[in-house]
């Protein structure tokens, strides 16, 4: 069964090979000699859509990281909510409260999707998941705007470093190109989501070229796929073109 896509496009990729050409030697005789030539190959870049099992991975990605910077001695969104509570700062009290009992209900609302995704397939489940995804999606819309007045401060919490590590695992575990021999293989090279990681890197510092182009398209794809939540090709395709 062939996996979803979220957006796919094709890019020329420069590749040397070895052409043949007829010139008469010093006899007047033809003969065949082989030189190289740069030739650009159109590539299938592939996004896909994450199944079931990838999104409990990517979760498991986020808690790790997010219990990894905490260690670290990172506050989280929570505890920094709390302290501008305390303290007064950018959000009045009552915000605050209000960013707290979302927080909360984001976390109900996502652990009661989960132990769903994980259950039997039935007609009544069906709905309340496709209810969840809506709910969810609505509130962490009404949190984005609650949170917008401490986006520069929220950025080095726990949270967001987890969440920029976690839309990063898509970025690598969703971008495919195509192979005539062997189908959709991973963009990205190595054994494990670290050795990847250092692949994008290495990729994206190229600053220039095949690699780097493909690297920032679908950063971009996945960035807008990640945060836009329903969005369609045609939406991601307009991103694209208005970006630039």
């Amino acid at each position: 069964m062939a996996k979803e896509i979220i957006y796919e496009f094709t890019i020329k990729k420069p590749e040397v090979k070895q052409v043949e050409t007829q010139r008469k030697n010093k006899e007047g005789e033809l003969e065949t000699v082989l030189s190289n030539k740069t030739v650009k190959t159109p590539v299938k870049i592939v996004v896909q859509k994450p199944t079931r099992r990838m999104a409990d991975d990517a979760e498991v990605h986020y808690s790790i990281q997010l219990s990894k910077a905490i260690k670290m001695g990172i506050v989280t969104k929570a505890m920094l909510i709390k302290k501008y509570a305390d303290n007064g700062g950018a959000l009045t009290e009552d915000e605050s409260r209000e960013l707290l009992r979302s927080l909360k209900k984001l976390n109900e609302l996502e652990n009661e999707y989960k132990l769903i995704a994980t259950s039997t397939k039935d007609k009544a489940n069906k709905g309340r998941s496709e209810e969840l995804e809506v709910e969810i999606i609505l509130l962490k819309r009404d949190l984005q705007a609650l949170e917008s007045s401490l986006q520069s401060v929220y950025q080095h919490t726990a949270d967001a470093k987890a969440e920029r590590s976690t839309l990063m695992w898509y970025v690598i575990n969703l971008t495919k190109q195509e192979n005539k021999d062997k189908g959709l293989v991973s963009f990205f090279e190595g054994i494990d989501f670290e050795e990847q990681l250092e692949d994008f890197y290495d990729k994206y510092e190229l600053n220039e070229g095949f690699d780097f182009d493909v690297v920032s398209k679908v950063s971009k794809i996945v960035g807008y796929w990640f945060y836009a939540q329903e969005s369609t090709k045609e939406d991601i395709a307009k991103f694209i073109e208005d970006d630039g």
